[in-house]
């Protein structure tokens, strides 16, 4: 699924391509990932709009329009844009393709036809179900370290499953939730409640450079080709049973509940 530093590099590498480019046709080749509003009014707004600009918040892709619209996307596990050629031969399962002025194409594809679409007047975004759940992006100005401390009281359990809940902050999924761990020294399965002041803070230094590390990463080698997903120079997350970076013990993996954690006993010791 892509994470805070995926959307991010999607985003500034679109938004220096699309911004101001006119729609020339939409075909809907699988309509089940437009959720609102019908699809003849999708269709119709969109014909002949522009785009403007390409914000993000947590994991939606928000697409402003010249018509005071916003296209709302969120690719969830298998969703991704391609920026291509008409030319270009088309992935499987693609659901849905812009038409651009400048001769090019913005496709999306999607292989467990997961993603969602939401077509909205500007203002209108809590028309998403569960926007106004959101909290505020994890790299956000306004998430100082007061804000972090005071944010994280309100949630109890395992704080892992804290940073992956939306909100909390928005924007971190399962894999960077590993490598924040891992930065910080934290065991994925301790409780939030065990966690003292110190180790709150340094939960929250690793939570941003770790994600504005990653972003400069991904930026960088992703290029045009924003339909890439590049995890391989992550340090624990999908590394079970390779040496840990730090201390070279083999990093652990358990799975439960169809997710994935990587971390190193090691280094992360349990409380």
């Amino acid at each position: 699924m892509p994470e805070l530093p995926d959307l991010e590099a999607i985003r500034s590498t679109l938004n220096v391509r699309i911004a101001g480019v006119r729609i020339d046709s939409v075909e809907i080749l699988q309509p089940i990932i437009i959720r609102q509003p019908s699809l003849s009014e999708f269709r119709s707004t969109l014909t002949g709009n522009t785009f403007l600009s390409l914000t993000k918040r947590g994991k939606f892709l928000l697409f402003t329009l010249k018509s005071a619209h916003i296209l709302a996307i969120h690719l969830m596990l298998s969703g991704k844009l391609q920026y291509c050629d008409p030319s270009e031969r088309r992935k499987p399962r693609t659901c849905l393709i812009f038409g651009l002025g400048n001769g090019k194409q913005l496709r999306y594809f999607d292989s467990k036809l997961m993603g969602k679409m939401y077509l909205v007047e500007k203002g209108k975004l809590d028309m998403i179900p569960r926007w106004n759940q959101m909290g505020p992006d994890a790299l956000d100005n306004e998430v100082t370290l007061e804000v972090f401390q005071k944010r994280i009281q309100r949630h109890s359990g395992q704080i892992k499953n804290i940073l992956l809940n939306d909100t909390f902050l928005a924007g971190i999924g399962n894999a960077y939730a590993d490598e924040i761990l891992f930065a910080a020294g934290i065991y994925p399965y301790c409780l939030r409640k065990s966690l003292s002041v110190s180790e709150i803070e340094i939960l929250y230094r690793a939570m941003r450079s770790v994600l504005e590390e990653s972003i400069h990463i991904v930026s960088e080698r992703m290029g045009e080709d924003v339909s890439l997903e590049i995890r391989d120079f992550l340090q624990v997350h999908r590394k079970g049973g390779e040496p840990c970076p730090q201390c070279g013990s083999p990093i652990s993996e358990i799975k439960a509940n169809h997710r994935i954690t990587n971390f190193c006993r090691n280094c992360q010791v349990e409380k």
